[in-house]
C-alpha cells in the first residue's frame, strides 16, 4: 500500500516537473507524505450516498475493487523467483484480475445512479473491449517464449536475456494498454474531468472515494510489477552474496529499480500526451495495436 502512495507522489512530481511546476512540497520532505495526508483527509470527510443509488454496492463495492490488485500483487515474485502465491496457471488468473477490476468499476459507476457516471460506464466498457484483445496477446507472448503460464516461470526463464529484447512490440502494446486499464491520459476518456466531471467516480465521496483512489494507485504498482515480471526478468539479476537472506534483499532491490523505471515511463507518457476521443482510442486498439500484437505473437511462435 505504501508503494501505491509513493507511486502517486512520483506521478505528481513527474507531471509537475514536465509542466514547469513544483508538485507537492508541504507534507513531509519534498512533499512525499502528501498522498498519505490526502487519503486520510478524504477518508475523514462525510460520505454522501445519492438517493437513487444502490447503497449495498456502494458500501461493499470499493472493498472488492481494492482486493483485485491487492491479491494480484501477491502472485508477483519480488525477492527472487518465488512469490507469496503462485500456481502453474497464475498468468490466466491475472487476466481475470484485470477483467474483475473493470467489472467492479462499471458496477460502482452504474450503482451510483448518476448521469455522468452512466456516461462514463458506457465509455469504460467500449474502451475495455477495445484494449482487452491486444493486452491479452501482449501478456501471452512472453508466456509462449517461456513455455509457461506461470508468472514465476516466465520471470525465471529470463535469467539470461529479458524478453523485452525478443518482444519489444509486445512490451510497448502492454504499456499502452496499461494506460487504458489505469484510465490515464491519453485514455482517460471514462473520467474526463472537463467533460463528465469525475467519470464513474463522480458520486463517490468520503471514505469510499479515498479507497477507490487508493485502488487506482495500487493498480499502478500491480501493472508495473506485472510488466517487470513478464518483460524485464522480474527480480532476477547478478548474485552478489551467498547468504540467501541478503541475496533476497538484493533481488528485491533489483525488482524495485525495474518497477520504478516502468512506473516513470508510464508517468512520462501520461503527462506528455493529450486525451483522445473514444472513437480514436477504439480505432487505435483495433486497427493498430491488435494487428501489431498479433504479428509479434506470430513472430515469437515461428522463432521459438
Amino acid at each position: 500500500m505504501w508503494l501505491a502512495f509513493l507511486f502517486e507522489w512520483l506521478e505528481r512530481k513527474t507531471a509537475a516537473r514536465m509542466q514547469g511546476r513544483r508538485g507537492p512540497v508541504v507534507a513531509g520532505p519534498f512533499g512525499i507524505f502528501q498522498p498519505v495526508a490526502d487519503f486520510f483527509k478524504l477518508a475523514a470527510k462525510e460520505e454522501i450516498v445519492p438517493a437513487e443509488a444502490d447503497t449495498f454496492v456502494l458500501r461493499w463495492g470499493p472493498a472488492l475493487y481494492f482486493a483485485a490488485p491487492a491479491i494480484g500483487i501477491a502472485f508477483i515474485p519480488v525477492t527472487g523467483y518465488q512469490s507469496i502465491l503462485g500456481s502453474p496457471l497464475d498468468l490466466l488468473f491475472m487476466l481475470f484480475v484485470l477483467s474483475f477490476s473493470t467489472l467492479m468499476a462499471s458496477m460502482l459507476g452504474y450503482a451510483s445512479a448518476g448521469r455522468y457516471s452512466t456516461i462514463a460506464v458506457g465509455r469504460l466498457v467500449v474502451q475495455y473491449t477495445s484494449y482487452e484483445v491486444p493486452l491479452i496477446i501482449s501478456m501471452v507472448t512472453p508466456a509462449i517464449l517461456a513455455g509457461s503460464l506461470s508468472i514465476q516461470g516466465v520471470a525465471a526463464a529470463q535469467s539470461s536475456v529479458w524478453y523485452i529484447a525478443f518482444a519489444p512490440v509486445a512490451f510497448a502494446v502492454f504499456v499502452i494498454a496499461t494506460l487504458a486499464e489505469l484510465d490515464k491520459p491519453p485514455f482517460d476518456i471514462p473520467s474526463a474531468t472537463t467533460e463528465i466531471v469525475g467519470g464513474w467516480m463522480t458520486e463517490f465521496s468520503g471514505n469510499a472515494l479515498a479507497y477507490v483512489k487508493l485502488t487506482k494507485n495500487l493498480s499502478y504498482v500491480f501493472l508495473s510489477a506485472l510488466a517487470v515480471s513478464l518483460f524485464l526478468g522480474g527480480a532476477g539479476g547478478p548474485t552478489l552474496t551467498a547468504d540467501p537472506t541478503l541475496q533476497a534483499l538484493v533481488f528485491a532491490g533489483y525488482f524495485l529499480v525495474k518497477l520504478f523505471a516502468v512506473g516513470f515511463l508510464i508517468f512520462a507518457i501520461r503527462t506528455a500526451l493529450a486525451r483522445v476521443r473514444i472513437d480514436q482510442a477504439a480505432k487505435l486498439f483495433w486497427t493498430v495495436l491488435t494487428p501489431l500484437s498479433m504479428a509479434q505473437l506470430a513472430l515469437v511462435v515461428l522463432v521459438r
